[in-house]
């Protein structure tokens, strides 16, 4: 699993801070793990683990310091070389041979000089775990993780203080987002970051299944989705997406740089059809991009009568 860190703040993490109103923020994620993830020790340095009935989660966690240079800090704290102040004179202690004698020694100190070091305690922050549903019967987990430290927007250190915390989960969970804090772990399900996968358009029953994951719709959803399956490929997109997001899983196509459509396999009464700016605008909830705020960013169609005709009108206007 990837753990790099983030160098600065990412432009995705700037936009979500754009629509949320709250003063204090708290970094956090839900991810989805299966069964086997969880089999095969993946989670294993969360302490999270699983037996025949139930997955075993601890409610707070210290992160180890292997983890990464932000959870060594976390834990060790470190040191800044101010290389902006004048360096300092310092001494080290060797022992050299006595004049005129060949065996005996003394100690000397020995001058030099080095720019001053700021030692930085450690911050000590712990990572929340949180599941609504342990049954170990169930092939997937949706697990909240968030970081026990609220960031104050108005603090002069909140850039440093979000960053830490970003590369902290980052490093820990692979993952990292933003939420207003005291956020639940229902509105975590429905506002996480959806995480795309971008492939060519293969055959027709394999695209499918990757459709669905490890899920186990009924006839009726499979004749559903192949049908706009069927209608989203009689758009000839440059490639097909395939996105999950807490449990709801997505899937669209690229028709061009800048025009994206895609629907949720779960609840999808309507397609969304998304332009310039489809990156940040798919990381948001429906109650998000139905506020207002995305003016002419993105149309929604819902599947009524001739929804297909709606669709195709909507991209040949955008072409033109």
């Amino acid at each position: 699993m990837p753990k790099k860190n983030l160098r600065k703040i990412p432009p995705n993490i700037f936009n979500k801070l754009k629509n949320i109103d709250s003063r204090y923020i708290v970094v956090g994620v839900l991810k989805t793990f299966t069964k086997d993830d969880i089999l095969e020790k993946n989670l294993h340095h969360l302490n999270i683990s699983i037996d025949d009935e139930n997955l075993i989660i601890p409610n707070e966690i210290m992160p180890m310091d292997y983890q990464g240079k932000y959870s060594d800090k976390n834990i060790n704290g470190y040191e800044i070389v101010r290389d902006d102040l004048p360096k300092e004179t310092h001494y080290r202690s060797m022992e050299v041979p006595t004049w005129g004698s060949s065996y005996r020694t003394h100690t000397i100190n020995m001058p030099y000089e080095m720019y001053p070091r700021e030692s930085i305690s450690p911050r000590l922050s712990t990572i929340n775990i949180e599941c609504a549903n342990l049954s170990a019967k169930q092939d997937k987990f949706a697990i909240k993780f968030e970081i026990n430290e609220v960031i104050d927007r108005e603090s002069e250190t909140f850039e440093d203080d979000l960053l830490f915390c970003l590369n902290l989960m980052q490093e820990n969970i692979y993952s990292c987002n933003i939420f207003p804090s005291g956020t639940t772990y229902e509105d975590y399900l429905k506002t996480t970051q959806l995480s795309w996968e971008f492939l060519p358009p293969g055959i027709r029953e394999d695209d499918i299944k990757r459709i669905f994951g490890k899920s186990k719709p009924s006839k009726e959803k499979v004749l559903e989705i192949e049908r706009r399956y069927d209608f989203i490929m009689s758009l000839n997109p440059k490639e097909l997406l395939y996105g999950t997001s807490g449990l709801q899983r997505y899937f669209g196509a690229i028709i061009k740089d800048d025009l994206v459509v895609f629907e949720n396999t779960r609840y999808g009464n309507a397609i969304y059809i998304m332009y310039n700016n489809w990156q940040e605008l798919s990381t948001l909830s429906r109650i998000e991009l139905m506020s207002g705020k995305h003016g002419s960013d993105f149309d929604r169609v819902i599947h009524t009568s001739k929804w297909e005709d709606k669709v195709k009108n909507l991209i040949s206007e955008h072409n033109n």
